[in-house]
Order: structure tokens, then sequence, then C-alpha cells
């Protein structure tokens, strides 16, 4: 059979398919939920210590659903934007139609402190996923209408936080100065791995995803970091009890 040399090799949903037929899964007759919370590793364990879901399918990865509403669930987010590119292609082959991502990140702007939240609009592109799907942006959006209900519902739980684009690099340690200073000056709010790779995916599928990130150390003349803070343990309780109520209405 002949191919084009542009042809894709692997279609993600047939992919999805036989993986999950090989774990005893039929995808025609899996509840899939139809939102999946990408939870960061704190976020991912403060979520299991609530035992407020169960495990499910082996979709992404290990896919829990709420125990009171099927049509949300929640997973250890991939780090890096190659790593949730493929976990949001695996979901949304899978079923899933919303992706949110919680995650933690550097504060660029010098009014930021450990523990502040932000909800993103998109991400200043510095990664290698976009391009490679055909999206030669500079900056890639999170979905709007998912981003306004997660304003929303942020302002409607007394939940602090500011909103705007941020900066997607895939390399954390290669971060300058000069590029610091450059995004700062560009209205960048914050730093992260993962938010340009998991929106390159939504928009490709025609899914919608979005992000809120808590941020767990700054960048200003000097690196402060925020772990183990009371303000940073504050607003990773205060997210979860946000999913978990959202799970529950």
């Amino acid at each position: 059979m002949s191919r084009n040399i542009n042809d894709v090799l692997t279609d993600p949903t047939e992919l999805v398919r036989s993986e999950l037929k090989n774990a005893g899964f039929d995808i025609d007759h899996m509840n899939v939920p139809k939102r999946v919370f990408l939870l960061a590793d704190s976020l991912y364990d403060a979520m299991l210590s609530r035992n407020c879901g169960k495990y499910k399918y082996p979709l992404g990865g290990k896919l829990f659903v709420f125990n009171k509403n099927e049509e949300i669930g929640f997973i250890k987010g991939h780090m890096c934007s190659p790593a949730i590119a493929t976990q949001a292609e695996d979901l949304i082959a899978g079923g899933v139609k919303e992706l949110i991502h919680i995650g933690f990140a550097g504060g660029l702007q010098p009014d930021l402190n450990a523990g502040d939240i932000v909800l993103t609009d998109g991400a200043y592109n510095d990664t290698a996923i976009a391009g490679l799907y055909g999206f030669n942006y500079d900056i890639i959006k999170s979905s709007k209408e998912l981003t306004d209900k997660l304003s929303k519902l942020l302002t409607k739980k007394t939940i602090r936080f500011r909103r705007g684009i941020h900066w997607t690099t895939d390399a954390g340690y290669r971060e300058t100065w000069g590029q610091i200073l450059e995004y700062r000056e560009k209205g960048a709010l914050c730093v992260e791995m993962e938010g340009v790779g998991l929106f390159t995916i939504a928009n490709y599928r025609k899914c919608t995803a979005s992000a809120i990130y808590i941020i767990s150390d700054v960048l200003d003349n000097d690196w402060k970091l925020g772990w183990g803070e009371k303000n940073l343990n504050a607003s990773i309780n205060r997210i979860i009890d946000m999913i978990i109520c959202t799970a529950m209405e």
C-alpha cells in the first residue's frame, strides 16, 4: 500500500481502542466522564486523600470518576507539553470533551506571591508541540467559554484570582533573566510547562480546555520558593474543595 509522506502513522482513536480492549474494556460501552481535571502531583494527592472518587478506566493514565457525578473525573496530569499533549489525545479519543489543568506555576509579575491563583486565557508558546500540530502562533489560547465558566465558578466560591496570559516553556531550567523580563513586559502572569501542549490538542481536536495555576514560586530579583508555605497549602485545599463541590452540584 502506498503512503503519502505527510500521512500521520498513528490514529489515537484506534490505538486507545486497542489498548482499552487489551485491558478488558469496550470503548463503545464506556461511560467516560465528559469533564476531566488534570491535577499536578500535590493536587492529585490531595484529591485522593478526600476519597471522593474511584478509579475506573486506564485511559490517559488512571482515570477516576467522582462518586456522586460520573460526568466529571480527575487524573494525574502529565508533566511538560509533549507528555500532557499525548495524555490529552488519549482522553479525547476516549470520549472526554472538557479538559481542565490544575497545576503550579512560577510567578513572573512582582506583585504575585506564593499561593496566588491564576486563570489563563492562553499561553505564549515556547514549545515544539504547537508547531508540530500546525499552530505556529505566538499565543495558543485556552477555550474562552470554558475559561469564562471557571471565572464564574472561582468568583462564586469567593476565591481571589488573576486572569490573563501566561508563558509555557518546554525547558523549566533554561529560563533566562532576559526571557523573564521580556514575558513580564508582555504581561505574562506566570510560567509553567504544560499549557501550550494542552491547548494545542484541544484546538486541534475541537475540544475545550483551560487551566488554573497556583503560584508555587516567584521569579523576581531572585527565585523565591513557596513550597511549604501556609498560603500555598491553603490554595491547594480551596481549589480541591471547589472541584469537589462542582462535582456534587
